[in-house]
């Protein structure tokens, strides 16, 4: 018997708040909604800065760009976007294609490099 694979929802309500939980790390990180939320790690010699800074989680060994990804709000769901990082973003174990949109749904694993986070929606 082949396992079906199941799907969280991709509504994200008026309300909802977005967990993302990092592949080693307890604690969960937080955000709240934004029409967009970039990913990504600080860099001292850049002044362009990530909404989210992943340095903390060792982002720079595991092949997180300055400016990676980001997250974006339409309406009632939520999608990723690769903004043309050197080491790739992976949804779901599939590559994206920079600068194309992919719907994102609650439970989603997501890959910065090889930073391995999932992403909730409550």
């Amino acid at each position: 018997m082949v396992a079906k694979a199941t799907w969280g929802t991709a509504r994200f309500g008026e309300d909802a708040t977005i967990i993302l939980r990092i592949r080693d790390v307890s604690e969960p990180i937080m955000l709240e909604p934004a029409n967009q939320i970039i990913l990504g790690r600080k860099d001292m010699t850049s002044t362009n800065e990530p909404d989210l800074d992943l340095t903390p989680y060792d982002a720079l060994d595991k092949g997180v760009s300055r400016i990676h990804a980001a997250i974006r709000r339409s309406e009632d769901n939520l999608t990723l976007v690769d903004l043309g990082s050197a080491n790739g973003t992976h949804l779901n174990g599939q590559r994206l294609v920079p600068d194309q949109p992919r719907l994102l749904r609650d439970g989603d694993e997501v890959r910065l490099g090889r930073l391995v986070t999932h992403i909730y929606f409550r």
